[in-house]
C-alpha cells in the first residue's frame, strides 16, 4: 500500500551539511517517488541515521520540470495512480 510520508535527507552542498525536507510518496519496501525543486524522482532508500535522516539513496529516475509544476504535486492524489501511470502523466506535462 501506498502512503505519503515526509523524509529528511542529509545533503552535502560543498562541505556544509544540511537537512532537507522531502514529501515523498512510498511505493515499494525503501523505495520512494520525490518532487523536489525541478525533480521527482524514484529513490531507494539504502541507509538512515539513528535519526531516522535518510543519509544514503540511489536515484532511479528523475523527470524534470518547472518548480512550480514540482511544487504543486499532491502526493495524495498521485498515490492511486500505478507508478507507470504517474510518470507518464508527469511526462505528459513536460510535453506541454
Amino acid at each position: 500500500m501506498t502512503e505519503v510520508v515526509t523524509l529528511k535527507y542529509w545533503y552535502d552542498f560543498n562541505g556544509e551539511l544540511e537537512i532537507v525536507e522531502k514529501q515523498a510518496l512510498v511505493i515499494a519496501l525503501s523505495t520512494v517517488v520525490t518532487a523536489n525543486g525541478e525533480c521527482v524522482s524514484i529513490e531507494v532508500i539504502e541507509k538512515t541515521d539513528e535519526n531516522g535522516v535518510v543519509t544514503f539513496w540511489q536515484t532511479i529516475a528523475n523527470v524534470i520540470l518547472p518548480e512550480e509544476i514540482v511544487s504543486a504535486i499532491d502526493f495524495e492524489v498521485m498515490k492511486e495512480l500505478s507508478v507507470a501511470e504517474m510518470f507518464r502523466r508527469l511526462a505528459a506535462i513536460k510535453k506541454i
